[in-house]
């Protein structure tokens, strides 16, 4: 056992302890459990498998692209809010990876989600003939890829400057990142709204919205963050963080939340104003199809769990700083980030009235409980704070660890 001092800050080595392991397990079991029963509905019913599975996909995959933009953000502008959750960050980037494996199956069943790559719809519909040239198979399977790579180039990169930091500690290496992430921001903005319009607004044979592709990404960027708070609070229980995250840490943390509460409110505002007093067909249906019978609870449902509601308990400054009560406005966000993504996504599929099928169950547990494995599984291999970066706090206890 040595002690090392040639470091201007002590290193934190601690990490996530046997209870995470625990919970790895249970959520491990409980994935493949879900996806022996996704199994079960591809073979008996392969539509409502591939609806059920896409809407899965995209609220937990929102957590890995929600991930590496909050990451590229973090090291443009900097900030101590940025270091505390850094590491939750990347390993939500990591999970990028298994999020290119989890959309394989939506390939193989794009004629069952999206009406342009059913060729016999194709040829009796004149709006997807005239789209078809973008929304078609083979192409649509490129700008699938030319998107990971672009995500697994600008994350894994940042995360190899880190990795960096922490083996030699050059300073030099904070500005680096800064660089490399600030156009990574826009490429990422970019990529990721022509992505939602692909792997989302496509399903939909007439609407359209500039706005919507931002303000799905944005949705993202609230459940990542409202995610990194639980994850953030329930750690720093046992003092891992060495007496780092405090009350205006947890503040920061707060605002930036209650920040991207108002940015996605503003958004569907937006769509909102501009699609409702048109009163165009192409345009007005998407709407109606999601305020008709039940499905205009949800609608109600969402404009007050993903905004009225935070935005009202937000507002409190105190509420922001003591943990267990931000912790509970991020559990409350996550779960509204969920009737959010189900009030998009299924209505375009299910136009006879609201329905909720088993599936739905079974793919979002399948899906979610693979990618909290993986995901605790990149989180318990690196430290929970960055060894070396300059903006980590200073009052730390010397950390005596193996050579």
């Amino acid at each position: 056992m040595k002690l090392h001092h040639e470091n201007p800050l002590p290193v934190p080595v601690e990490r996530l302890g046997a209870q995470a392991s625990r919970i790895q397990q249970i959520c491990g079991v409980i994935g493949v459990i879900g996806l022996v029963l996704c199994v079960m509905a591809f073979l008996f019913n392969r539509e409502e498998f591939f609806q059920s599975y896409s809407f899965a996909f995209l609220y937990w995959s929102g957590f890995a692209i929600g991930g590496l933009g909050v990451l590229l953000m973090h090291h443009t502008v900097g900030g101590k809010w940025g270091v505390t959750i850094r590491r939750l960050l990347e390993a939500k980037m990591r999970t990028l990876r298994l999020v290119a494996v989890l959309i394989i199956p939506i390939l193989f069943g794009l004629r069952y989600i999206y009406p342009w790559a059913n060729h016999q719809l194709v040829m009796q519909t004149p709006v997807l003939q005239h789209k078809q040239p973008y929304l078609n198979t083979l192409f649509f399977i490129g700008r699938v890829i030319l998107y990971f790579i672009v995500w697994w180039f600008w994350g894994f990169r940042v995360n190899r400057l880190a990795d960096r930091q922490d083996e030699t500690g050059d300073p030099t290496l904070k500005e680096r990142m800064r660089a490399f992430s600030a156009p990574g921001v826009l490429v990422f903005t970019l990529t990721g709204t022509f992505a939602y319009i692909d792997w989302i607004l496509s399903a939909d044979v007439q609407f359209y919205s500039t706005i919507y592709g931002a303000m799905i990404l944005v949705g993202d960027v609230l459940q990542t963050l409202a995610l990194s708070i639980v994850v953030l609070v329930l750690a720093s229980r046992d003092n891992r963080f060495g007496g780092r995250i405090a009350a205006p840490v947890l503040h920061d943390l707060g605002n930036m939340m209650f920040a991207f509460v108002i940015f996605w409110a503003y958004l569907s505002a937006s769509q909102l104003i501009i699609v409702w007093p048109g009163n165009l067909p192409q345009e007005i249906g998407w709407y109606l199809d999601r305020v008709r019978g039940f499905w205009k609870y949800f609608a109600a449902a969402t404009a007050l769990s993903m905004f009225a509601i935070p935005f009202c308990l937000l507002l409190s400054q105190d509420r922001k700083r003591h943990p267990d009560r931000l912790l509970r406005v991020a559990v409350f966000i996550l779960f509204a980030r969920l009737i959010d993504m189900f009030w998009i996504v299924e209505p375009t599929h299910r136009t006879k009235g609201f329905a909720l099928y088993w599936t739905d169950i079974a793919a979002f547990l399948g899906v979610g409980g693979i990618w909290l494995y993986v995901y605790l599984m990149e989180l318990k291999r690196r430290p929970l704070l960055p060894l070396r970066d300059p903006r980590v706090a200073e009052p730390m206890p010397e950390v005596a660890y193996e050579h």
